[in-house]
């Protein structure tokens, strides 16, 4: 049996616009992450999902309730979803860190698998808790649809990959774009690329420079 998840990042939100982490904060999308959420929704209506399930954070659940509401789907939440914690460092921008934290913010840069933000989340937990919920949504029928964060999808892509946490920065998922995995006999695999039309919804996983 082969099951197919969808990992939908939430759309745009205006600290997304000004480069700030967000981590549990709760800022809602723009009309822009609003608009990515529709796009998304006409995409998915063709693809025939059995369940829809999110992110309780707003900017998440607000993309998952545009996406259900096209396709006559519920929203349940899981907590598994939610993005990493980064602790004191959330609503700041990277410039702000580095005054801040200059030698914390070098080693997450370099090294962020060895650094825990302050008050924040380590990597190796957010591993745990999104390797809980692809083994559990693997077992069940799909496609399903999970709308959540960049440092979720990240770290899922990473653990498929069977890549160190240590490349998480190196991942790159764009707002409003959707990354593919599929489970097949007892084993799961990113999909090979973006279906044929479709490419600019697609994740393309390469390296990127930005801050979260």
């Amino acid at each position: 049996m082969e099951t197919i998840l969808f990992l939908l990042r939430h759309g745009e939100t205006e600290w997304n616009r000004s480069g700030r982490y967000q981590g549990r904060s709760d800022p809602e999308v723009t009309p822009n992450g609003e608009a990515q959420a529709r796009r998304v929704a006409e995409h998915l209506a063709r693809l025939n999902l059995v369940a829809i399930v999110a992110s309780p954070l707003k900017r998440a659940y607000a993309t998952a309730s545009i996406v259900a509401e096209r396709l006559g789907l519920p929203v349940t939440t899981d907590e598994r979803l939610v993005e990493m914690g980064y602790g004191d460092w959330e609503g700041l921008q990277q410039v702000e860190i580095k005054t801040r934290w200059p030698e914390l913010l070098r080693r997450w840069k370099k090294a962020p698998d060895e650094v825990v933000p302050p008050g924040g989340e380590s990597l190796s937990d957010l591993q745990r808790r999104v390797r809980s919920f692809l083994q559990d949504t693997a077992a069940g029928p799909g496609p399903i649809l999970a709308v959540t964060h960049a440092g979720v999808i990240r770290t899922a892509v990473l653990e498929i990959r069977g890549e160190p946490l240590a490349r998480f920065r190196q991942v790159q998922i764009a707002n409003g774009s959707l990354t593919t995995i599929h489970w097949q006999n007892g084993r799961l695999s990113l999909a090979d690329g973006p279906w044929a039309g479709e490419d600019s919804i697609y994740s393309r996983i390469c390296t990127d420079p930005g801050t979260n």
